[in-house]
């Protein structure tokens, strides 16, 4: 599919409107973080700096200070336009000048032209690398202009446009990165909507000509088009529920821009059956409260519904992603009101989205609060292979699939178990990310790998990494799964190993059979410490049982990772379960 515009339709200049009806709350919350920001020093990025990533691996030494910069700008920003008397323009200036004196956005991990190849030491500023803080700062910067073009020194105006063509606009223009797709086989990710989004809001965010207005979203047109035709009908995100927000979110925000610069050139795609699939991905792997099913780069706490999901699920009619989006809305107000502490927000600086979540505040504090319809109890996504089941507060998710997915872990097989908000088996999610990340020595780290996901693993050896290693023979129904699991281990690791599953309210029944594998162990992940008994673990308020099980064993596991600490307290257990060929197992929770 390929999304096209009428090449003499007039385009037009993004329009922001009035911010109103904003609860107090907010407002106080948001003027009270400005208010402190004023008294913060500039922060200085010096080369040094930028070049400790190839010397430590460390991406936070660099990174803290530069997104520390794009949040203070930010909420600077909202806080004159909500208050509007002035007093925060000096200082946004001065943030705006030191965002226009770093010689490039590019971020020290994403400094190369070519996908997965070595970084280079430093920005090239003859060349810029669109990577997705670049285009993020583009959109900044340029949403600054936009909202207080009238307050902004003239001259600034002036080196703000001209350094927005030259950082973001030109080198958009003129050269190709693989995020843009289109031009050969690439596997594309959120990068591509996420980048593209943030072009939008730069380039329509300021004064260009016709010419460029349509230059720029007929290339734009052609990444999104290519991105949505890989997605899967089903909508499912392979990236997990975490990068949702970057991915399916991302696009409806690029659509939504097009269609407020076009007067409405792709409404249509709202009442696609693929578009509300997109949408409604998120509420089917809400878990409940701050919990979400997790699989891939992602933590069980993905982040609170907010202004967008809103949007998305009134452009496409769903009441349930704008119910949870308006009940998580009220709980972060209700939080603020009574001085506690807010859930974990990794995109505090995208302005667009602060402007936003002020802009339908009133929406989503004081709206009709749509009608409880009830989770699905059976979802089956085939692009991704993936199976939900729920029945009263008991959650089974099953990841079959492959190996190959975007910020893959080697889990094909695993489950994730939930007792309402309380974790049973769990899947760890990644640690804070370094250069091993997204390097060669990915699978070197514990949270990557089979041998510490809920599925069995054989003398110590794990699933491989790739597309051709993958489940096979799954059938996946309402009352349970079966699936072949052989193929995702190193060729010669084991002859056939069959995982079946069978999901009821409060008892869920495993049996894993194995033939011509060497010493299956049964991995299992779990958040209370347990007590082993014989064959039956006990853990907190559930309990699993085991038939055919060996000398079970558990491991402590120390969580000191910054980004782990955020869901999970500092220690997880492993459940060693050995067995010969064939275990039967249950989870009663």
């Amino acid at each position: 599919m390929f999304f096209s515009i009428d090449g003499s339709a007039v385009l037009k200049r993004l329009h922001f409107d009035r911010i109103q009806r904003v609860p107090e709350a907010l407002v106080k919350d948001l003027i009270s973080e400005a208010e402190k920001m004023l008294l913060e020093p500039l922060d200085y990025l010096p080369l040094s700096l930028y070049k400790d990533f190839l010397r430590t691996g460390s991406r936070e030494n660099y990174e803290t200070p530069y997104f520390r910069k794009r949040i203070r700008l930010s909420t600077l920003v909202m806080a004159e336009i909500v208050e509007n008397r002035g007093r925060f323009m000096d200082r946004i200036e001065d943030e705006l000048w030191s965002l226009f004196g770093e010689p490039g956005w590019v971020i020290p991990p994403h400094n190369s032209y070519i996908r997965d190849t070595q970084q280079l030491p430093v920005p090239d500023t003859g060349k810029p690398v669109l990577d997705l803080f670049a285009m993020e700062s583009g959109g900044i910067a340029a949403m600054a202009l936009n909202l207080l073009e009238d307050k902004l020194t003239p001259s600034l105006v002036r080196t703000i446009e001209a350094e927005l063509r030259r950082r973001i606009i030109d080198p958009y223009l003129s050269s190709w990165f693989w995020w843009m797709g289109w031009k050969g086989e690439e596997k594309l990710n959120n990068w591509t909507v996420w980048c593209t989004q943030n072009l939008l809001i730069t380039a329509f965010a300021i004064e260009l000509n016709q010419d460029e207005y349509h230059a720029i979203l007929d290339k734009a047109l052609l990444s999104l088009s290519d991105w949505y035709s890989q997605y899967g009908d089903d909508g499912c995100c392979d990236e997990g529920a975490h990068y949702w927000h970057a991915a399916g979110l991302c696009f409806f925000g690029a659509v939504m821009i097009i269609n407020e610069v076009s007067s409405g050139a792709l409404e249509w795609l709202f009442k696609e059956e693929k578009m509300k699939n997109l949408a409604s991905y998120i509420i089917n792997m809400h878990i409940d409260g701050e919990w979400y099913i997790n699989f891939a780069d992602c933590s069980p706490k993905a982040g609170e519904l907010g202004a967008r999901e809103y949007l998305f699920g009134k452009a496409v009619g769903d009441t349930a992603l704008m119910r949870q989006a308006m009940l998580d809305f009220r709980e972060h107000i209700r939080i603020l009101e009574e001085g506690g502490i807010l859930p974990f927000d990794d995109n505090k600086y995208n302005l667009w989205y602060k402007w936003l979540k002020f802009r339908y505040a009133g929406e989503l504090s004081s709206g009709e609060l749509p009608a409880e319809t009830g989770p699905r109890p059976f979802v089956h996504y085939p692009s991704v292979g993936l199976s939900i089941y729920r029945k009263g507060r008991t959650l089974l998710a099953v990841k079959t699939g492959g190996n190959d997915d975007s910020h893959n872990h080697n889990d094909t097989g695993s489950v994730i178990l939930s007792a309402g908000s309380h974790p049973v088996l769990a899947d760890i999610g990644v640690e804070t990310y370094t250069k091993k990340t997204f390097s060669p020595e990915r699978y070197t780290l514990f949270p990557m790998q089979s041998l510490y996901h809920n599925v069995v693993n054989f003398n110590g050896i794990g699933q491989k990494e790739g597309k051709a290693f993958h489940a096979s023979d799954v059938v996946s129904t309402p009352e349970g799964i079966t699936m072949e699991l052989a193929h995702a281990y190193p060729e010669g690791t084991v002859g056939s190993y069959r995982r079946d599953i069978g999901f009821s309210e409060h008892l869920i029944s495993f049996t894993e059979r194995i033939e011509n594998g060497n010493n299956p162990v049964l991995s299992l992940i779990v958040m209370d410490k347990p007590e082993i008994a014989g064959t039956v673990v006990f853990c907190d308020t559930w309990r699993l049982m085991f038939d055919g099980a060996k000398d079970i064993k558990a491991e402590t596991l120390d969580i000191t990772d910054a980004r782990l600490r955020i869901a999970w307290p500092d220690k997880l257990y492993r459940l060693l379960i050995p067995f010969d060929n064939v275990l039967r197992w249950q989870a009663e929770v």
